[in-house]
């Protein structure tokens, strides 16, 4: 099995836009098999991780327990892209219930 030209001509095709694949294939880990394998096993984690707290932190939000600005902020990214995680994990932009629907056809009669 021939790793390394292999991925060598697959990074002359493809353009990465993942900044940890990108790196993981910048370092060359593909050369040696173990390394290859033990950086996209921690790659993995790292993303596991990351889109865990993404989504505990969008859950709060649809808890109320946080802002959309708040999230913004702790996850280091504008609120637009907040609006597109919501999107990811569908959980939506804005939680009406029946009881708020209620009262708010009422300022109507």
């Amino acid at each position: 099995m021939v790793i390394s030209s292999d991925i060598g001509v697959f990074m002359q095709v493809v353009e990465i836009k993942d900044p940890y694949i990108a790196t993981i294939f910048e370092t060359k880990f593909y050369n040696d098999k173990d390394k290859f394998i033990s950086a996209i096993k921690e790659l993995f984690e790292i993303k596991s991780k990351l889109e865990m707290q993404e989504y505990n932190l969008l859950k709060a939000y649809e808890r109320g327990e946080l802002s959309l600005g708040q999230v913004a902020n702790i996850l280091n990214i504008s609120k637009s892209e907040t609006l597109e995680l919501l999107k990811k994990y569908d959980i939506p932009f804005v939680n009406i219930d029946e009881e708020y629907l209620e009262e708010e056809f009422k300022a109507f009669e």
